[in-house]
């Protein structure tokens, strides 16, 4: 049917001779110029009468025609290809200069291949990340999630570990933001306020010890996932007057600090769904320790209590075993 169709189009398009009459793209008339060849008299288009088909009309573009199309094709072709190969390596330089030298080395060794080629699915596959620094910056990383892993005893297993040598000017806290798929992160370098979370992150564990600044407004943990986050280790916080971090911390159900100055419980206001605290080494005035101790008792979800360090002895014998008694039924009180 689709044939016959077709043929019927033909057949309207040709004069009484068989010959073709109308341009099939303007409607214009054509014009013979030789035994085979039709040229439209409004769009100039020339139409091949093919030998060994009678009258069946093909399209054919001129010699000069053809050599010009060619020409533009070639070049569309040439600007397609270059523009192509530079969109690509700006990727490969993009991706390449947004890491410090420390982390392009680390990345390097740890998937084998240049950093331009480290994709985000690469990076979203390491779900566990610790970074210290001693004489090298010391990388340990894994791709199991440590919240899900059956055996925690064996979790160490599966780890493995880079140093990299360099300065801290060629270490970038910012670069960790790209490790999207974290569950755990370790941070031992010290100035966690430097750092940069993921937008959007998964982390349900965090542990760091304190750095840069003990006056400033860190930010770093107001990209925290409260829909995640569960534990939270801030280390070696000796001297830091601000914690107005702790406001993003409120929905943390374990949390270990240490070395902190604490004049009162008042940072720890609104942690209803803490259930393990944890103070090593924390400073209080002697005279203050029992109303600081005592307000952070009365949590309403707290269920292990742990105290080491001197501190923790300002609280007379008596004074404890009444807590002892008092919140026994709901808290473990430990000290050392």
């Amino acid at each position: 049917m689709i044939q016959a169709n077709k043929q019927q189009r033909e057949k309207r398009n040709q004069g009484q001779d068989g010959e073709p009459r109308l341009c099939t793209s303007c409607g214009g008339r054509l014009e013979r110029k030789n035994p085979y060849l039709y040229q439209c008299t409004s769009c100039k288009r020339t139409y091949y009468i093919s030998a060994d088909r009678a009258h069946r009309v093909t399209v054919q573009v001129s010699a000069g025609r053809l050599v010009v199309a060619c020409a533009v094709a070639a070049i569309i072709i040439a600007a397609v290809a270059m523009t192509g190969y530079q969109l690509y390596t700006g990727h490969l330089v993009a991706s390449a200069s947004r890491f410090s030298v420390v982390f392009r080395d680390f990345l390097m060794e740890a998937y084998k291949k240049p950093v331009a080629e480290v994709s985000p699915e690469d990076l979203d596959g390491i779900k566990y990340l610790k970074i210290e620094k001693g004489k090298k910056y010391r990388f340990t990383y894994g791709y199991e999630d440590y919240y899900s892993f059956p055996d925690k005893g064996r979790f160490e297993d599966t780890l493995q570990t880079v140093e990299i040598s360099g300065r801290t000017d060629d270490f970038s806290p910012s670069n960790v933001q790209y490790f999207t798929g974290l569950t755990r992160l370790e941070l031992y370098t010290g100035g966690w306020e430097n750092y940069i979370l993921p937008k959007e992150n998964v982390l349900q564990g965090i542990f760091c010890v304190d750095g840069m600044s003990k006056y400033g407004t860190p930010q770093f943990f107001s990209a925290v996932n409260p829909d995640t986050l569960t534990e939270v280790g801030i280390l070696k916080a000796e001297g830091r007057k601000d914690f107005s971090f702790m406001e993003d911390l409120r929905g943390v159900r374990r949390l270990v600090m240490s070395d902190a100055k604490l004049e009162d419980s008042a940072i720890f206001d609104g942690f209803e769904d803490l259930e393990e605290l944890y103070l090593y080494y924390v400073v209080m005035e002697e005279e203050d320790a029992a109303a600081i101790i005592e307000g952070l008792l009365s949590l309403p979800s707290l269920k292990h209590f742990y105290i080491e360090g001197k501190t923790a002895w300002y609280i007379t014998k008596e004074q404890w075993e009444k807590w002892e008694k008092m919140y026994g039924n709901r808290i473990s009180l430990e000290r050392k």
